[in-house]
């Protein structure tokens, strides 16, 4: 296998495993959603969202060093994976320990939640290790293995989470299932470490190496600011609203955010297609970058925009397919949250510049600022208008975000226009919405299925797709 072929490879295999992970955890939450009401979803998501922190804060980075220092040094992975998983294991204790402790003095939420945080949190621990053997694997790009673990692990998850609902099983029953399965996944890993160190040949080393630890906690701290940002950005308005209003709150708000899960995914997968063509051309043809940038807009304009008109259309029909009527008041949220994914989108190809021009200290002063508007605007929005509130306080730290990343690559990165003109999409987009608003109370096949016809044939007339292009790919599917 050549080194395209094993970058594809490995490509395909991360993305399913991450998607699968995601996957399996969405669908545990539609499962209760559906069988126990958004007052139980509700607690299982905040559940979630706890372990997020537990899991994200105890991690400082070890996971990137792990995969950045490995390939280079294979004869050292075993001294690595031994003291990057006793660190993480221990972290992960503490920082457990620290939840528990704070839910304990504190109490903000009901015995009953806080029961079910306590019980889904631990699986922090397990997946602590889990990462760091996953980690070892990327270092010596063997991918197979952890999709073979998330796999095993995800099915149990779900599997075991659906025998106890059919058996009338509550919601802290159900939390079990989260890490008896990071402990089964961990399973498949020993098997897969023990071959890994069988064909490969370094040794685990009999005791820990304190001064390699102390070494390699000077490159911590940067990467736990980096982490906390992430975590604040995309996790305060789940924790915000527990506080400010209630666990069915909650449900009614993990709900619409569950269903954009998918949305959420496919700018992750535009950002890694996209980097290392980016970067090959920065170093090698300059004058292909502004191109390629001008079509990457046209591209994810042409994509996004009538999936966001689409959603905004069909929520309800959609919230209600999902969950049942329950979860009615979730639709507004749906409506809302979709549109801060268009900007995500948009921001693809200027913040991968920042990065392609080494200002990635600038890029995190960036991404800080737009954290703190975010949680500034939850703590206004949310007494006011509630999970709207979250939302629009979402929408809005995006289109900030996706702004100064585009006045920034403007002004210090490149004088070349970044975004592609939104008529011709906007047209098309008008068309699909009139083919659809009519057909929204029909079944759920039927608008999409005209959307669709409607926006393909309007994207044809209106040239969307130009004719360079169209030539290309006719190109490439003859060739297969």
């Amino acid at each position: 296998m050549n080194t395209l072929q094993r970058l594809l490879s490995n490509t395909f295999l991360a993305f399913a495993s991450s998607v699968l992970v995601k996957a399996g955890n969405a669908l545990l939450f539609i499962l209760i959603g559906r069988q126990l009401g958004p007052a139980a979803s509700g607690s299982f998501s905040l559940a979630t969202t706890y372990f997020t922190f537990v899991f994200g804060l105890s991690a400082l980075g070890l996971h990137e060093i792990m995969v950045r220092e490995v390939p280079a040094r294979r004869e050292e992975s075993g001294r690595y994976l031994v003291n990057y998983v006793s660190l993480r294991v221990v972290l992960s204790a503490v920082v457990y320990g620290l939840l528990v402790l704070g839910l304990w003095r504190l109490s903000p939420y009901t015995a009953a939640t806080t029961q079910v945080i306590a019980i889904l949190c631990l699986a922090a621990v397990p997946e602590a290790i889990f990462s760091m053997s996953q980690s070892l694997f990327e270092a010596h790009e063997r991918l197979l293995t952890p999709l073979v673990a998330a796999t095993v692990s995800t099915a149990v998850k779900l599997g075991a989470g659906f025998w106890l609902l059919r058996s009338g099983a509550d919601v802290a029953q159900i939390a079990w299932v989260v890490p008896l399965a990071s402990v089964l996944g961990v399973a498949v890993f020993a098997g897969g470490l023990a071959r890994l160190f069988r064909q490969a040949g370094p040794q685990l080393p009999a005791r820990l190496d304190s001064t390699f630890l102390r070494h390699h906690l000077g490159y911590m701290p940067s990467f736990f600011i980096i982490q906390l940002f992430s975590l604040l950005d995309y996790q305060a308005d789940i924790l915000l609203i527990s506080l400010m209003l209630s666990e069915n709150d909650v449900g009614l708000y993990a709900a619409a955010q569950t269903i954009l899960l998918g949305f959420n995914l496919m700018p992750v997968a535009v950002r890694t297609a996209l980097y290392p063509v980016m970067s090959r051309y920065y170093y090698q043809a300059p004058d292909k970058l502004a191109v390629l940038n001008d079509k990457i807009s046209r591209y994810l304009l042409a994509v996004i925009l009538p999936v966001a008109t689409g959603v905004t259309l069909l929520a309800g029909p959609i919230i209600a397919l999902v969950y049942g009527p329950a979860f009615g008041p979730a639709t507004p949220v749906l409506q809302v949250s979709i549109w801060a994914i268009v900007f995500l989108f948009l921001n693809v190809p200027h913040s991968r510049l920042a990065l392609i021009y080494n200002r990635q200290r600038d890029a995190a002063i960036l991404l800080s600022l737009t954290t703190g508007l975010n949680l500034a605007l939850n703590l206004v929005l949310i007494p006011r208008a509630g999970i709207l509130g979250a939302a629009v306080a979402r929408l809005l730290s995006s289109l900030a975000l996706f702004l100064v990343f585009y006045v920034y690559a403007q002004t210090r990165l490149t004088r070349v226009s970044l975004l592609a003109s939104p008529i011709r999409p906007l047209l098309a987009t008008a068309a699909m919405a009139a083919a659809v608003w009519p057909l929204r109370d029909q079944p759920l096949a039927i608008p999409i299925a005209a959307g669709v016809l409607v926006y393909a044939a309007a994207a044809l007339l209106l040239d969307l797709v130009p004719k360079d292009d169209r030539v290309y790919w006719r190109e490439v599917l003859r060739r297969r």
